[in-house]
């Protein structure tokens, strides 16, 4: 526990969280009522200025996570949406702000957001500022399979800011799209099977050793009133292969991955410590960003290790560092979870497998919402940070394939620290991490580092690797010549480390098992 240090040495300028908010609707039965993104959105920003004790007249500034429907046109909704989502929600809660923010895509994005306010409310360039996020994608689903004809069209009045798609250098290369990945499925099936690799485990072992890790998080799903799911798993659930858990792309089965078809919104409400004492925000519902950093990893292929992420480790160490703190030091914790490999990953760097990982019950439990879970997160943080006066907490945000990273530690007492990490001097860091190298033409002899096979209703249908050639140059390519037998000795890992011919081709690189 942090000793309580007594508030009046605090600046007017220090930035803290005041009110937190969430929502969560099961699909209704009348589906003409279902709630929207925005809806879903507005009701947390409700909660979250009720539980500050505020109105939303002195909200001057609100910064909304991206929606699914507005980052892929695989998510995109029929039935329309908010023209300014930001604006949107702002309208819910009687809000007019000076700026209204919709952010690029990436479960990042609510920790950056909240990174961003504070820096804002601390130059004095906002007084007042609402973070906020929701997804209906479970409503919307639900409609189209019943054939119900929804309207969530929506128009407002103000000026606001689409930051797009994206923002930084891309994710995602042609190479990469020319050989059919565009999913991030597919992206941490050769994340989790070069971990597997380089654990030295088989397959059955190491889908066993993800069980075991994420199982505990459905325990915590099951006991939060915002989780769109209450299901309880056992490690042999997750892991046992049956029509219903069947396999996505391999290593995955359905029940370890997250679970984008959820109604969830979520929101926070953030201050100064001046103004928060010119409004009369009682303290016991202060909570201060205690360190914060974030920086973004190098494509699949540039990083030195495709069983990790160096932006996660150094991210997470850049954090604790601004906060002054240690691993040790922190009480409660929610990593993201989207897939095992992530949360193996970070509660390893925090010595954490021994003890909670979640607060939410995590996304293939409690419910992906799109790039807005880590506002769930840190919604739960400063409810334990609370709760438990003097505690400590982190909330881990990831975007992209472990690409995109941010960490906020929380705590009800102050620190006079600066509270944001070197961030530039992260990025310089993992730009420099050693790498093979790659090549979108290879040819000749190779061995196979990483693979996915791809699965359509259970049945493997194809498989993409990424291979060595002799100098260690890395590449993509896609096998060719297998039928059901090979696909499935591959899946099962009777492959690992195999020989392989391959050859430029256009769109995609062929390759062959020696």
């Amino acid at each position: 526990m942090w000793p309580v240090r007594h508030s009046v040495s605090m600046h007017d300028n220090t930035p803290i969280l005041i009110g937190i908010g969430q929502a969560v609707e099961p699909v209704p039965s009348d589906l003409l009522s279902a709630a929207s993104h925005a809806e879903m959105a507005g009701r947390a920003a409700k909660m979250a200025l009720m539980d500050a004790g505020l109105t939303g007249a002195v909200v001057d500034w609100v910064g909304c996570v991206r929606t699914f429907s507005d980052s892929s046109p695989a998510y995109a909704c029929p039935f329309g949406g908010a023209d300014k989502f930001p604006r949107a929600v702002a309208s819910r809660v009687g809000a007019d702000p000076k700026q209204a923010i919709y952010d690029t895509i990436g479960g990042q994005s609510p920790q950056t957001l909240v990174a961003e306010a504070a820096q804002l409310l601390m130059s004095g360039a906002a007084r007042v500022a609402m973070i906020a996020g929701g997804e209906a994608l479970a409503n919307m689903r639900a409609a189209q399979r019943n054939g119900t004809a929804l309207d969530w069209s929506e128009t407002h009045e103000g000026d606001w800011e689409d930051r797009g798609l994206f923002s930084g250098p891309m994710i995602v290369s042609q190479t990469e799209l020319a050989h059919g990945l565009m999913d991030a499925m597919s992206y941490y099936g050769f994340i989790e099977t070069a971990r597997r690799m380089r654990a030295g485990r088989t397959v059955a072992e190491h889908r066993a050793y993800m069980a075991d890790l994420i199982a505990p998080l459905s325990d915590v799903a099951t006991q939060n009133p915002y989780s769109m799911f209450s299901q309880s798993y056992t490690p042999y659930d997750i892991q046992t292969q049956t029509q219903e858990n069947r396999p996505l792309i391999s290593p995955f089965l359905k029940n370890m991955v997250a679970k984008d078809g959820v109604n969830q919104g979520a929101a926070v409400i953030m201050t100064t410590v001046g103004t928060a004492r010119e409004m009369g925000v009682s303290e016991d519902k202060w909570v201060y960003l205690r360190g914060h950093a974030q920086a973004q990893e190098n494509l699949m292929l540039d990083r030195t290790d495709l069983s990790r992420s160096v932006a996660m480790d150094l991210v997470i160490a850049g954090a604790l560092d601004a906060a002054g703190v240690v691993a040790s030091d922190i009480d409660h914790a929610d990593i993201y979870s989207c897939f095992p490999c992530v949360v193996d990953q970070a509660a390893t760097q925090l010595d954490r497998k021994a003890k909670p990982m979640t607060l939410t019950g995590g996304l293939p439990f409690f419910g992906g919402p799109g790039n807005n879970y880590t506002l769930h997160g840190i919604c739960e943080v400063v409810a334990a940070c609370r709760h438990t006066p003097g505690s400590l907490g982190l909330a881990h945000g990831n975007g992209g394939w472990m690409s995109k990273q941010a960490v906020g530690l929380y705590s009800s007492v102050w620190s006079d620290r600066d509270i944001f990490a070197n961030d530039e001097a992260i990025s310089k860091a993992i730009l420099a991490q050693v790498s093979p190298g790659q090549t979108d033409s290879p040819s000749g002899l190779a061995t196979l580092e990483s693979y996915i096979v791809q699965y359509k209703r259970g049945a493997p249908v194809g498989a993409v690797v990424i291979g060595q050639l002799v100098d260690g140059t890395r590449f993509y390519a896609k096998l060719q010549d297998m039928d059901e037998p090979k696909f499935l000795a591959l899946a099962a890992g009777e492959m690992d480390g195999a020989a392989l011919k391959v050859e430029t081709a256009i769109p995609a690189n062929k390759a062959w098992l020696v």
